[in-house]
């Protein structure tokens, strides 16, 4: 289900379009490419990328079994994540329906529910400015990333290497490109585009907080999208944190909900 215009009232049925499809193969995709060892079994797949023990996620069971509940989701878990002195535990599912019944019971445990919303783009962009926002290798994006991750980890450096380190990595994995505005002579708002067989996600969107409300990040995402299709992707799109702003203002970018995923998160304790 898809909250209508991500009120809290009226629910619209969730469509079951190609374009959704392409989505969960475009993630599930570039989650394996990324990760280090993988374990399948009928309940659900188990990723690791154990060089970044730190990042949740990339070392996340993802759930395959329909009937699966959270206990034994649970289970599986603590048994592989803990073999790899990961105290951390993350599940997802891609699935609405299994996400939505699972929500109550890993509440009821105590762990935390994330509800993200798969946006895909109307296909009609406005050309920016071409002088406002720039193509940037890496390099000049880690800065950006580092200062933002700070902001929300000051007390854990190591973290904030890995998250850059997670960044770098899926460089590797897939067509990667970075839009960026600079002012001041430094980067100080930029996002990423993934891409890969006519599908492309814009991802990392983020703007310093001395920066912002300035219309920097919508100027990245809208010169993302407008590269994505000149480029010959005939599918756009973006997650949102349904509980979050910036899916109001992908709404004003022209993205529109298609899907509702999960994740299910115990932090150590």
């Amino acid at each position: 289900m898809v909250e209508d215009q991500y009120g809290k009232g009226r629910l619209l049925p969730m469509t079951s379009s190609d374009e959704l499809e392409r989505i969960v193969a475009f993630c599930r995709d570039l989650d394996e490419r990324c990760s280090e060892r993988i374990f399948s079994s009928f309940l659900a797949t188990a990723l690791l990328c154990e060089s970044l023990p730190l990042v949740y996620d990339r070392n996340f069971l993802r759930v395959e079994d329909a009937g699966a509940n959270a206990n034994e989701l649970a289970a599986l878990a603590d048994r592989i994540y803990g073999a790899a002195g990961m105290p951390h535990r993350k599940v997802i599912t891609d699935s609405t329906e299994i996400g939505e019944r699972l929500a109550p019971q890993f509440e009821s445990m105590g762990w935390k529910v994330d509800r993200t919303i798969a946006m895909i783009h109307s296909g009609s962009v406005e050309q920016e400015p071409f002088l406002l926002v720039a193509e940037v290798e890496s390099e000049e994006m880690i800065p950006l990333w580092e200062e933002e991750n700070r902001a929300s980890h000051p007390d854990d450096e190591e973290l904030v290497a890995q998250f850059t380190q997670q960044y770098l990595l899926v460089e590797r994995k897939i067509d990667c490109q970075y839009f960026a505005r600079r002012l001041d002579g430094r980067v100080v708002s930029g996002c990423q585009l993934f891409s890969r067989g006519g599908t492309a996600q814009i991802e990392a969107v983020g703007t310093l907080s001395e920066y912002r409300n300035q219309g920097l990040a919508s100027s990245v995402v809208r010169h993302a999208a407008w590269e994505a299709f000149a480029s010959g992707h005939d599918l756009v799109w973006i997650m949102a944190d349904e509980d979050d702003w910036p899916k109001a203002l992908y709404a004003k970018l022209g993205f529109n909900p298609v899907g509702r995923f999960f994740g299910f998160t115990r932090k150590p304790s």
